[in-house]
């Protein structure tokens, strides 16, 4: 549908903002990350399986507000369930280090699920609103494409810079530079709530799509359109291996490396590496998108990468395992904005929300899975055959992914069954 063009302050263009905020909640995320892995490693020495469950509740939450919250995104407004999201996640910091009690924890990360779901998608769809507002007509899917990407290269930017008051922080508190880190979080959520435009807007047509309306959509697009379907195993396949190598694999790294008291500097270090690296792989991704390369191939490689890293992480020495986490962290964060622009192209504007949170639900059912039977499996046999299974899980997404090369889809008309 083609609208009267818009004109905004340069401040509050769409692309500016979702690129700034992005990068902006990057910072304190990263900082976070750095020092709560050593938290929960070494100063609360969790074991495999409560590390993987405190994934694992998390992405179970996911599962069960990915559809919902994004129907409320599809249904009532984008930009406020954005802003309510990074209230949330601030919120689900300050509460993680709060205690020690392992239970309030889950109850943490059970809040951060929640937090992460109101703005999985949202963000995407709230970004092709205010495009198509501003310029009069929808976006165009490459265009889109170019600025996920873009995205995620200032957000590894933004990440690397967040690692320093992480790791500088962290040698004062780690618990007290998590808090902050969430403070900052929500104080960024008020700013977003000024800054974000709305032109997302349901009511006015005699085809009004009403909640129950754009989820039965969003299910239709999921189950009819092929490339869409692909997408949704592909996703499957990723999460299933992803958190043995986001729970375990710094624990492997820790665990086999003699660094003591130079713990959270040599997992700074770690991290900064892999942020550096991200930047590299995400401008690769960059470029070959600019050449028009296919989502579902770039996908395939990316996850075929991901694979020897986890090989590496499961079989190799300590500074092969550092290697290992160089080599498929970088690739699998690049992989979220390709399969997110896979999603996008093929996704109806008027439950793109949704249908890119059943991509994300798809994910989320891999990790829930794929945690639990990894971390048993870390139990039962040890670190190196939990990499190893994942390995072997992304090496099947993979041949998935360039399975669904050349794939078109039919339009999807709204309504119907």
């Amino acid at each position: 549908m083609v609208t009267t063009p818009t004109t905004r302050p340069t401040w509050r263009d769409p692309e500016r903002v979702f690129l700034a905020s992005h990068g902006f909640m990057a910072i304190p995320e990263w900082a976070f990350f750095v020092t709560a892995t050593v938290w929960w490693t070494l100063d609360l020495g969790l074991n495999p399986l409560r590390l993987v469950l405190l994934g694992t509740v998390l992405e179970s939450v996911l599962l069960l507000s990915e559809v919902p919250t994004g129907v409320v995104a599809d249904r009532y407004s984008r930009k406020w369930s954005i802003v309510i999201g990074s209230a949330l996640e601030g919120s689900a910091m300050i509460l993680l280090v709060s205690t020690t009690n392992f239970g309030v924890m889950l109850l943490a990360q059970a809040l951060y699920g929640v937090a992460w779901t109101f703005g999985s998608g949202a963000d995407v769809a709230w970004l092709n609103d205010e495009l198509a507002a501003q310029h009069g007509a929808p976006p165009a899917d490459r265009r889109v494409s170019r600025i996920l990407v873009r995205r995620h290269y200032w957000t590894m930017m933004a990440g690397f810079v967040g690692i320093v008051p992480g790791v500088v922080l962290g040698q004062w508190s780690l618990r007290g530079t998590m808090a902050l880190c969430g403070v900052t979080l929500i104080l960024g959520s008020a700013a977003l709530a000024f800054v974000m435009t709305d032109h997302h807007r349901f009511g006015d047509d005699e085809d009004e799509l009403h909640a129950l309306s754009i989820f039965r959509e969003g299910f239709r697009v999921a189950r009819r359109v092929r490339p869409v379907r692909l997408l949704l195993v592909v996703m499957l396949l990723a999460g299933l291996g992803a958190e043995a190598l986001d729970r375990l694999g710094y624990k492997r790294f820790l665990d086999n490396g003699d660094y003591g008291d130079g713990s959270l500097l040599a997992t700074g270090l770690l991290f900064g590496i892999l942020a550096f690296l991200a930047v590299v792989v995400n401008k690769i991704v960059e470029r070959t998108l600019n050449r028009g390369a296919n989502l579902a191939a770039l996908s395939a490689v990316l996850l075929t990468v991901s694979m020897v890293g986890a090989l590496l992480v499961g079989l190799a020495p300590a500074l092969g395992i550092a290697v290992g986490l160089a080599i498929q962290d970088p690739c699998r964060e690049s992989l979220d904005p390709v399969t997110m622009a896979w999603g996008n192209t093929f996704a109806p504007s008027g439950s793109r929300a949704t249908v890119l949170s059943f991509v994300s639900l798809s994910h989320g059912v891999g990790e829930v899975v794929g945690g639990v039977a990894l971390a048993s499996l870390a139990e039962l046999a040890g670190l190196r055959w939990a990499m190893i299974g994942a390995a072997a899980i992304w090496l099947a997404g993979a041949a998935v992914a360039n399975a669904a090369r050349g794939e078109t889809a039919e339009p999807v008309t709204t309504g119907g069954g």
